[in-house]
């Protein structure tokens, strides 16, 4: 088979651009193991994640403002899930039908021979495809550690698998990471009546994050962590309850019984056999790519997870879409990924978001800069929701005014982070945002309030 385009992987670093490719009348076939598009997200990330948070959040708002009372039926939560997860399937299919002349989609195995042929290992046998371009968007997936009594223990991908056997929880979890994954699910899973803890290895959670950002959500979560107590062992001692063995951070070995055990402790990128052998990798093992999302093999491009530069969703789609624009100049870029301009969100229950350069970078970076910030106690969503913790801060370029950073914890941070992501985009000024009238009453009309404090 030979094509114009060869995309290895069907999530958001691939199906965007392959849409954009085939517009434009190239013909493009798509290798991805599940045959469907979506990728890690639909099937076990963002969409399934975020269907169970939102469903956390109206029970925690209900409990906490209506003394509700409420703990659902955790089934009824993953049925709902799966719906969801049903649904944009199909829509994903219907997408695809638009694109039938141009578009193959495979289901198989992708492994590279050289940058310009894949094989593909389906269920009816080796199939040989060579194309002009190749697009590796193959994502990432959980890292489980191997300790003793490991297997004993569950990832992110069983809790939010599409059709996962998952549907019942114990009354006590304990999940072990830091990271944006285990605070997330964390929160999710107290919001819907269940006592969850944290063990952490060391000290601090949410690395890489700005500290001031941490340090203003961890006390509106509530949540029970235990720094510096690394997991040793776990042992089964009950049809369902166990024993997690770990140390105090003091070379004391502890215990505590718990119903389930959760392991978030970080991701790692998925490979295409064959990678590894003809593409440069950075130290963590991701494909190394500069903003154009070029590799070292000028017809080859990675997007998404796969290349760590933002492991989001929707930075793998900006990624493909550049990755497209970029083949269609014949290789040559035109399109580059501004990452500063890509929010990211936390979505704990509340969230925080940031974009653009934070404090301690534009510090590092030699960029003078003027604070303006706003507490979300005088937001009128926020005291409508009784969630009255947060802030919300701006960050401008002294002289020039244009806003380089921002960042907000608390009430519908992940839908103002969009906003401001414009904003740090487009170069936009203090004078601009001041001027904007956002509707009231929505948490975003506070830009334009903190924008005011500058002028």
């Amino acid at each position: 088979m030979e094509t114009d385009v060869i995309i290895i992987g069907a999530g958001g670093g691939g199906y965007p651009g392959a849409f954009r490719l085939a517009r434009s009348g190239y013909r493009v076939v798509i290798i991805d193991p599940k045959g469907e598009l979506g990728g890690n997200c639909l099937f076990s990330g963002c969409i399934p994640s975020k269907t169970i948070r939102e469903i956390a959040q109206i029970v925690w708002r209900n409990n906490r403002i209506l003394k509700a009372n409420l703990k659902p039926d955790f089934s009824l939560i993953q049925d709902h899930k799966d719906r969801v997860q049903e649904i944009r399937y199909m829509q994903h299919r219907e997408e695809l039908k638009e694109f039938r002349d141009n578009i193959e989609l495979i289901r198989g195995k992708a492994k590279l021979i050289d940058n310009k042929t894949v094989e593909a290992e389906t269920e009816n046998g080796m199939i040989e495809v060579k194309g002009r371009y190749l697009v590796i968007s193959t994502g990432s997936e959980p890292v489980k550690p191997k300790f003793p009594g490991s297997e004993f223990s569950i990832t992110s991908d069983d809790l939010y698998g599409y059709r996962t056997s998952l549907r019942r929880l114990p009354d006590d979890i304990t999940i072990v990471g830091g990271g944006y994954i285990a605070l997330e699910t964390a929160t999710i899973l107290k919001a819907l009546g269940y006592n969850v803890r944290l063990l952490v290895r060391s000290d601090k959670v949410l690395k890489g994050f700005e500290s001031e950002i941490v340090n203003t959500l961890l006390p509106l979560l509530g949540l029970e962590i235990m720094y510096n107590s690394p997991i040793l062992e776990i042992k089964k001692i009950g049809e369902q309850e166990f024993e997690v063995f770990y140390s105090d951070g003091k070379g004391n070995k502890k215990s505590l019984k718990t119903g389930l055990v959760m392991l978030a402790t970080g991701r790692k990128p998925v490979l295409p056999e064959g990678a590894g052998g003809i593409l440069a990798l950075d130290s963590k093992g991701h494909i190394s790519v500069d903003d154009s999302m070029k590799t070292n093999l000028p017809n080859v491009f990675a997007t998404g997870d796969v290349n760590g530069k933002a492991p989001y969703f929707h930075a793998a789609v900006r990624m493909s879409i550049a990755a497209a624009y970029n083949i269609m100049s014949n290789g040559t870029p035109v399109d580059y990924v501004d990452f500063k301009s890509i929010p990211v969100t936390i979505f704990t229950i509340p969230p925080a978001s940031y974009v653009g350069i934070m404090p301690s970078e534009a510090k590092r970076m030699g960029i003078s800069f003027i604070e303006a910030s706003y507490e979300l106690k005088n937001d009128p969503m926020a005291q409508m929701y009784d969630e009255m913790g947060g802030v919300l801060k701006l960050y401008f370029e002294r002289g020039s005014l244009r806003l380089i950073g921002a960042w907000i914890v608390g009430v519908h941070a992940g839908f103002v982070i969009n906003e401001l992501g414009q904003a740090v985009a487009h170069g936009l000024t203090a004078r601009d945002l001041a001027e904007f009238a956002d509707q009231h009453p929505t948490t975003n009309e506070l830009i334009a309030y903190t924008a005011r404090k500058v002028l």
